[in-house]
């Protein structure tokens, strides 16, 4: 039986334990009622823990976080719906990273809210809601599976508070995760350059204060075999300036956004296009982004 079963075949007449204080999860049992006369309930998938997953997306803090009680950590495209002042709704994409957390359910708090679809909780004083199914006829009933997630970008100390009380070693390890399929990675690693400001300012400053950075081809371009390079030099497109004590008179500058990067590949320099350039592997390479 799946979730949407178990929803579809909820009795949301059957009263489950009334909760109207914040309660431990792991005194709820497997059904709780938050409101009798709406009929609002929580079914509960049995067990000591919950499987929490917790995502950032690339570019936060969290996301390059680590602790040791992180039971395992992939990447993914999050998918942010957006609604317009029309009423309509389109969606956008990120680069993102997710952090899966073991909790033992006598260090989750349940809090007697209403969320229709979210359920509201407390993890060692952060509060949290969980992304679960929900549904009803009469009334309303959430499902809250052993697995489940939370809404994205939590404050990093709040994440740390989180990761305190989670735990290793459970019954759930080795835990696995999907990983991105090549086209996927493909877009996790353009969505997350985008997602890191001024790129290619930054590089191109590092080029320009002699840091000498490594530059690395998109996949389809290379020369004589070889993907990356040493950043030498930039080439700036040319601006137009006032000159000083001159009034209506102006110059051109090569002080511009880069345009192109002068790479030392064995005894030739090579001209790159920043288009030509793999931004998120070269940000990588050069530790701007993870």
């Amino acid at each position: 039986m799946t979730i949407f079963d178990k929803i579809l075949n909820a009795d949301d007449n059957v009263v489950g334990k009334v909760i109207t204080v914040p309660t431990l999860l792991s005194e709820c049992g497997t059904k709780v009622t938050i409101d009798e006369k709406e009929k609002y309930n929580i079914e509960i998938e049995a067990g000591d823990y919950l499987v929490v997953c917790m995502g950032f997306t690339a570019g936060k803090g969290g996301a390059k976080f680590t602790h040791p009680n992180i039971a395992a950590t992939n990447k993914e495209i999050h998918e942010f719906k957006h609604y317009r002042n029309n009423g309509s709704k389109f969606w956008s994409s990120r680069a993102g990273v997710n952090h899966y957390l073991v909790i033992p359910r006598n260090q989750i708090t349940l809090l007697p809210e209403k969320g229709y679809s979210y359920i509201r909780a407390e993890i060692n004083g952060v509060k949290v809601s969980f992304n679960v199914s929900g549904g009803g006829g009469g009334g309303w009933t959430d499902y809250l599976s052993i697995t489940t997630s939370t809404s994205v970008n939590h404050k990093l100390l709040d994440f740390k508070k989180i990761c305190e009380v989670a735990v290793r070693n459970s019954p759930f390890e080795p835990l696995t995760v999907k990983a991105l399929e090549p086209n996927e990675e493909a877009k996790w690693n353009t969505l997350a350059a985008k997602a890191t400001p001024k790129i290619k300012e930054r590089i191109a400053k590092m080029v320009e204060e002699g840091k000498k950075p490594i530059i690395q081809f998109v996949p389809f371009i290379s020369y004589q075999g070889q993907k990356s390079g040493v950043a030498i030099e930039v080439q700036r497109r040319t601006k137009m300036v006032p000159i000083a004590d001159k009034p209506n008179c102006f110059s051109w500058e090569s002080i511009g956004a880069p345009k192109y990067f002068i790479l030392s590949l064995g005894y030739n320099g090579v001209r790159a296009k920043v288009t030509q350039i793999d931004w998120y592997k070269t940000a990588e390479l050069n530790g701007i982004i993870a």
